[in-house]
């Protein structure tokens, strides 16, 4: 196990035994909360692109522009079901699960492009290309990348046109309940800046500041509610502690089981160049930090009226619904299946995992002691950075939030500090298992026994 993984790990295991959260995915790159409150009806665009992701299948993620959608994940589980229609309409219906087959593949297609594309430019632009542009989520903001988007944009247009006239034919064959959901899927036609927001949607500015209609999702407190209760008091309080002359292996066993799946580094400072990976620990076993929170809360995250979460189950226990509304898998798909099958749920599957509740902390502060060698390395970065990171928790930093931050340095060995704002910072999320299908627990294990890993 590496020693950014042993950190990480460390840090996992101490949060989900403590705040008793087994299915908990934190962030390999941290977030501060510090999402715009937007007008009634509207949600920040960076809020929304947290709480509108699928959380990969591991206990540390990142949430990028690069991230699938949930809503899209969830759409395409019906690309892969037929419901049981009428003799003289099932070749109609055939017909169209034959066309949405085809507009998937193109959005495939589009996105390999995109991808292709990036690692072309990377591999052609050297270390110059690199530096501006580390990852494909930095390059999607260039000019290069606009064509790409655009391809990639109108090929999903053509697979939802697709879908929906495929589910329009079957519609009156399903589930009252998923009637109602499918109806809710439907992209108004309205325009976001005058009308009102219909059941099921919500309005997002783009990066432009123009108002889009977006699958609504929902947020259990009001930022103003969950703000004030983190502010008053201590609870949610917590501290951990972080020894890398010791081994941990809790996120070998976490819900998500195996080796974390992730690429971010532990340590950073920012500087005048934004975020800068140090090495504080890989060959000083003497690295310990504390990090203390004064308060944590967790907030509730949940789909809008287009989730039909009853039918999902159904679906994924391969059930039958009501008498003559009946469904069928589209073969070689199947409900949930092992590595290389073509599953609907599950790790393996399309629609994987959904953020159920974030976790967010209150004003984290933090020390850090090591061996004298390792603060003389390292003495010019933690006094002249802006910022300081230690895994998911964030102290100053990018965003004009220098001045939130404050620390000092001593004795050879100990540098601390603290951030002043009254931005939480998240850390991560409580994923929930779409059909119900949760994790192989021979291989996970949960959040007492993780205490002992």
């Amino acid at each position: 196990m590496s020693n950014n993984e042993n950190l990480f790990s460390q840090i996992y295991q101490q949060l989900s035994t403590q705040l008793g959260l087994e299915y908990l995915q934190m962030n390999g790159t941290p977030q501060n909360f510090n999402w715009n409150v937007a007008p009634t009806g509207q949600i920040d665009p960076t809020a929304y692109q947290m709480i509108s992701a699928m959380p990969n299948w591991s206990p540390v993620g990142n949430f990028t522009r690069t991230t699938t959608r949930f809503f899209d994940a969830y759409k395409q589980i019906f690309s892969h079901v037929t419901f049981k229609v009428s003799p003289e309409q099932q070749q109609a219906v055939t017909d169209a699960t034959n066309q949405v087959t085809e507009k998937q593949n193109a959005v495939v297609k589009a996105e390999s492009n995109m991808n292709q594309a990036y690692l072309a430019a990377k591999q052609n632009g050297g270390v110059i290309f690199e530096a501006q542009y580390p990852t494909i989520n930095d390059w999607l903001g260039s000019p290069q990348a606009q064509s790409y988007q655009t391809a990639v944009k109108d090929a999903t247009a053509a697979f939802n046109q697709a879908l929906a006239f495929k589910l329009q034919l079957e519609k009156a064959f399903m589930p009252q309940t998923l009637q109602n959901a499918i109806n809710a899927t439907v992209m108004p036609t309205t325009d976001p800046a005058s009308a009102t927001a219909p059941r099921g949607w919500v309005k997002v500015p783009n990066g432009s500041g123009i108002l889009e209609w977006q699958p609504e999702f929902k947020i259990g407190k009001s930022g103003q509610d969950w703000r004030s209760e983190l502010t008053n008091g201590t609870q949610g309080a917590f501290t951990i502690t972080v020894d890398s002359s010791e081994q941990s292996s809790a996120m070998n066993h976490s819900w998500a089981g195996g080796s974390a799946g992730y690429s971010t580094f532990f340590w950073g400072v920012h500087g005048s160049g934004g975020w800068e990976k140090i090495d504080l620990s890989s060959q000083d076993s003497s690295v310990k930090a504390e990090i203390s929170v004064e308060s944590s809360t967790l907030v509730d995250i949940s789909p809008g009226d287009w989730y039909d979460g009853g039918f999902l189950n159904e679906l994924a226990n391969a059930t039958q619904g009501q008498s003559g509304q009946g469904f069928t898998i589209v073969s070689p798909w199947v409900a949930n299946g092992p590595k290389g099958s073509s599953s609907l749920f599950g790790q393996f599957g399309i629609l994987t995992t959904g953020i159920v509740q974030l976790l967010v902390a209150y004003k984290p502060s933090f020390k850090v002691t090591m061996s004298e060698a390792t603060y003389n390395r390292n003495y010019e970065k933690f006094n002249g950075g802006g910022g300081f990171r230690i895994g998911p928790f964030n102290f100053g930093g990018s965003g004009g939030h220098e001045s939130d931050y404050v620390h000092s340095t001593s004795g050879n060995n100990t540098f601390e500090g603290k951030t002043t704002s009254e931005n939480p910072v998240i850390l991560g999320v409580v994923v929930s298992f779409p059909g119900n299908v949760t994790p192989n627990t021979s291989e996970s294990k949960s959040a007492a026994d993780m205490a002992e890993v």
